[in-house]
């Protein structure tokens, strides 16, 4: 026990790759900043500094997590998870609200992701596009590019003079990240997205090749291809490495139990032998559509079972790179969804769920990731013979480390859907002799969904392992010995093998392990069956022997001095060396012990020297029962005054995919983009009109209503409608007033030819029966393309009167609204668009971190005709359908609410039919742990009359472009200035 401390119990554990060999440019190690790097790759695996490395990656999508301060939280999350790189997406559309203009401040600082990344020791794989597809609305398009010339993804004049304005300025910041410059952790680059289908437009993939080596990109580029469907393997347009989306068990989270017989990739070494075999989007969830049974299921169809079958088997095959779509899915909030596939939620059943709470499944990646990343012989294997499993149920993939010869052995069901439990034996060869039977007693179970990965033939640091029917998790050199982590499935019996030139010591410190010792071959065999915690020492090796539960409690870190091993709290973030004292950082979700195995003499636990982690202190959340209501829609009434509207009066469009009446009345020809668009026209009559009819594209769940001269029509869903005049509507004399309010549900991914400039809006009008032409006059977002609120952004806002007027906003002086309960019935009088607003105090706990929903409900028996927006202080985090589902939750993304002040909580809820609403608005407490990382409030401008008023004709005034601070936010103390923008050096489906 020298040079170590030990409390009484024992406590978590976190990754880092141990300190054996040459020393590669990982980001955990320390090297010095003006240190360059090279990254390369060969037949088998990705190669930093020369040393081939098995890429086990996150993906991360920082514009679905409006909180620079919380996307450390995260990023922090997934390396305490074993994961060594990140994949990002880079949305244009998110940084471009028109052409020409790019925000890269605030929430939408990917330099400060970057450094965020390199911070918490993570590779970054950069997927900047043009096109991302994600679920996000456009695909990644901005939407500004639905009325511009060129088809998209093609090397169509106009198309590429945008997506050079788009990559010009992403490239550049990639590149300044790049590893290999000494300044970041960029070590792959993805040249566009799934891009397949009817397009191959080779000279559009070489000119983003060229354009990312013209600006600074000399990191392997890659493809990934929407499947493993052999496009840009080789020839023009091909990147240095091919890589696929792998989704076996598809979307369909209504059956969450239904599996599939699950590919072996292994046939895909064969289309590109030079280059190493990754998977960028491997199957990490689910997304769950409009309509769908909730992420539960998503979570369930892709569960822990899923996780260690499929990723097992890509080993199986030769990958040395996967990337799991998600690992952290996040919030779709305000207008980002794209329309035809996901709600607010974009949780997707992902190891870290949109609260970000650690799941089970976050602990099968722990185990998994770090045993790539400990087990170095992983990332360059060769397929070998395998053994005849004694069972035929069974089938066994064997690969071999041409170097040093360690062996690998998958062992799963043939069929992966049955739920059989089976058992085998195995023979072995190899260095160490011949064995014709593994276990030498009992037999390997292999219950149903599931796999096992063991190793035979490999040196544990001095050790030799021979072989192990348990699989290994991690194992490091820590102070004077060896120290590994063995597990297995709870009450499967188990037998480890290793060879010394004598009989070694063995002691027994915890648990049930018999000896057995084989003077002729030098073999000391264990036996036991996994059931909690043993642990044996053997020489100068510690050995830990756990059952799946067990591993869930330890954590491994790297420091500049070596690894640690730590074992008890919920998280373990960081950790360091420091003249004898480690100090540890972490989250806890109870009091527990903390056990350390470290060169270190003292323990601190988040700064404070302590052997236990502390529990979250409880909290109360307020109750919403008060609430303000106002009625909206004052642009339904004849006398509305719109005369600063804009009129709507071309007869011609920049959208080639718009075919219908004139004038064109589509909303992105006149610059309005996201949300609600209002449309105002006007005809006079001969008194023999009957009906308007009408067509509106507003995209799957949207919606549209119509008044005429101020009484309602009616409403309808996506496409076209007639509605009948009822009698004495008309005006004999004079004009008639046509008011139209369409949702722009968001814009369609690039899923077929220019299918994201698909048009939203009214697109055509006729007064059935005799009238005069039409003019029109439209209002959408104050601001169109030139949004006030730059803060949060184009996609948080649309137009809504209550929008363009600002009671979405803290601080709008709501004093002469009425009182109601969203209970009762008050305010509730009829078809059309009102707010609710309401204010919530919070005390929250310091120094832990809370994660908190908005429930929505209505009582049973009452209309579900209604639709709601939910803006939490001003940023649009939900759209909830009550007759369309699933979703009755909104996490709020931290940083959103003020934690320790007022909150303004607002609803614009839309009835269609009748007076409705949600009968209750409920806020939730999530899941807490005592520890995180302090996450401050996001600036973001508060109301302000200025900016916001409107006259009290309802018509739009001047703006200011100038966006304000909040006046609710708590003032910055000295202690919480922003966190200086700092480097680390490197070393410390088609259906998505």
């Amino acid at each position: 026990m020298k040079g170590r401390w030990r409390s009484l119990l024992l406590a978590a554990l976190l990754t880092v790759i141990p300190l054996t060999g040459p020393a590669a440019a990982t980001p955990a190690q320390a090297k010095p900043r003006t240190q360059e790097h090279t990254v390369a790759y060969d037949q088998y695996s990705v190669k930093v500094d020369g040393e081939p490395l098995y890429i086990w990656g996150a993906e991360f999508h920082y514009f679905r997590l409006p909180s620079p301060d919380a996307w450390r939280d995260v990023l922090q999350k997934i390396k305490a998870d074993g994961f060594n790189a990140v994949s990002l997406y880079f949305d244009w559309g998110y940084h471009s609200a028109k052409p020409g203009s790019y925000d890269f401040t605030g929430i939408r600082d990917v330099e400060r992701l970057l450094d965020e990344a390199e911070r918490a020791g993570l590779y970054v794989i950069a997927r900047p596009g043009p096109y991302i597809n994600a679920e996000v609305s456009g695909g990644g398009f901005p939407a500004w590019r639905k009325t511009r010339k060129g088809v998209n993804r093609t090397s169509e004049t106009g198309y590429l003079d945008d997506a050079r304005e788009w990559m010009s300025r992403i490239n550049r910041i990639i590149a300044r990240h790049q590893l290999t410059r000494g300044t970041g952790t960029v070590i792959l680059y993805q040249v566009e997205n799934e891009y397949q289908g009817g397009r191959h437009d080779a000279d559009y993939m070489q000119t983003l090749i060229e354009w990312a080596k013209s600006d600074g990109i000399d990191v392997p580029t890659f493809v990934n291809d929407g499947g493993a469907n052999k496009n840009w393997v080789s020839g023009k347009g091909a990147p240095a490495i091919y890589g696929f989306d792998a989704y076996p068990q598809g979307f369909d989270c209504s059956q969450p139990d239904a599996w599939k017989n699950l590919p072996d990739y292994s046939y895909v070494n064969d289309w590109k032998p030079e280059s190493p075999l990754i998977i960028p989007e491997a199957q990490g969830g689910a997304f769950d559509p409009w309509g769908g049974t909730g992420y539960q299921d998503c979570a369930q169809l892709t569960g822990t079972d899923f996780t260690r079958v499929f990723s097992k088997m890509n080993i199986a095959a030769g990958v040395t790179g996967q990337s799991f779509y998600m690992t952290y899915g996040g919030t779709n909030w305000g207008w980002l969804a794209d329309p035809n596939a996901v709600y607010t939620s974009y949780d997707y059943g992902a190891p870290i769920n949109e609260s970000r709470q650690l799941t089970d499944k976050y602990q099968e990646f722990k185990r998994l990731g770090y045993f790539v990343n400990s087990v170095r012989s992983l990332a360059r294997t060769d397929r070998a013979e395998a053994p005849t499993p004694s069972d035929e149920a069974l089938r066994v993939d064997r690969r071999v480390n041409p170097d040093d010869g360690t062996q690998f052995f998958t062992v799963r069901h043939a069929d992966t859907r049955v739920k059989d439990k089976d058992e085998t034996t195995l023979s072995l060869t190899g260095a160490d002799g011949d064995y014709p039977r593994v276990p030498q007693q009992g037999t390997i179970t292999v219950d149903g969904r599931d796999a096992k990965l063991l190793v035979a033939g490999y040196d544990l640091g001095d050790q030799r392992l021979v072989y192990s029917t348990s699989e290994i998790m991690t194992h490091a050199r820590v102070g004077d010995r060896d120290v590994a982590l063995l597990y297995g499935r709870k009450s499967e019996a188990g037998e480890t093998v290793l060879r010394y030139a004598k009989r070694p010591k063995v002691t027994v410190l915890d648990g049930d392990v018999t000896t057995a010792w084989d003077a002729e071959r030098g073999d000391l065999r264990l036996d036991y069956t996994h059931d909690g915690l043993a642990r044996v020492l053997v020489n100068g090796l510690e050995l830990l022997i756990a059952d799946t539960a067990e591993t869930a409690r330890w954590w491994r870190q790297d420091t500049a001095a070596g690894p640690v091993l730590v074992r008890g709290p919920s998280l373990v973030r960081t950790a360091e060396l420091d003249d004898g004292t480690l100090k540890l950082t972490g989250d806890s979700t109870d009091a527990s012990k903390i056990e350390v195995i470290a060169d270190a003499t003292k323990v601190t636990w988040n700064g404070r020297e302590t052997a236990v982690t502390s529990a979250p202190h409880p909290i109360e959340l307020p109750e919403l029962t008060t609430w303000k209501y106002k009625e909206e829609a004052p642009e339904s009434a004849p006398g509305f005054d719109d005369s600063a509207w804009t009129t709507a009066a071309r007869l011609s469009a920049n959208n080639a995919e718009l075919d219908g009446s004139l004038p064109v009345l589509a909303m992105d020809e006149y610059g309005y983009h996201h949300g609600d668009v209002w449309y105002r026209g006007r005809f006079t009559t001969t008194g023999k009109a009957t009906a308007i009819a009408l067509n509106a594209n507003t995209g799957p769940t949207g919606q549209y209503a119509v008044w005429l001269n101020g009484s309602y029509l009616g409403s309808s869903g996506d496409g076209a409608h007639t509605f009948d005049i009822p009698a004495g509507t008309l005006a004999a004399e004079g004009d008639n007033v046509l008011s139209v309010l369409v949702e722009n549900a968001g814009h369609n991914e690039e899923w077929g030819h220019d299918y994201s400039k698909e048009p939203r809006g009214l697109l055509g009008a006729e007064v059935i029966g005799g009238a005069t032409t039409l003019t029109w006059k439209i209002q959408g977002g104050r601001g169109a393309e030139n949004p006030v609120d730059t803060a949060r952004g184009q996609y948080n806002n649309g137009g809504l009167y209550g929008e363009r007027a600002g009671w979405s906003l803290p601080g709008y002086p709501d004093n002469g609204w009425s009182r109601t309960t969203l209970s009762g019935q008050t305010g509730k009088t009829g078809p059309g668009v009102r707010w609710y607003r309401t204010t919530a105090g919070l005390d929250l706990p310091r120094g832990q971190d809370d994660a908190i929903a908005l429930d929505l409900a209505e009582p049973k028996g009452t209309s579900t005709d209604y639709r709601a927006q939910i803006f939490v202080n001003g940023w649009l985090i939900g759209r909830y359908l009550a007759d369309t589902g699933p979703q009755t939750r909104f996490v709020i993304p931290k940083g959103i609410l003020h934690e320790q002040g007022g909150n303004t909580i607002a609803l614009a809820v839309w009835s269609t039919e009748k007076a409705s609403g949600p009968g209750s608005a409920t806020l939730v407490d999530l899941g807490a742990s005592a520890g995180g990382i302090r996450v401050r409030t996001v600036d973001a401008p508060s109301y302000d009359a200025r900016t916001y008023a409107m006259p009290a004709s309802g018509a739009r005034v001047t703006v200011s472009a100038e966006p304000f601070l909040s006046p609710a936010r708590p003032p910055r103390s000295p202690s919480r200035s922003p966190c200086r923008r700092t480097r680390r050096p490197p070393g410390t489906s088609n259906w998505r």
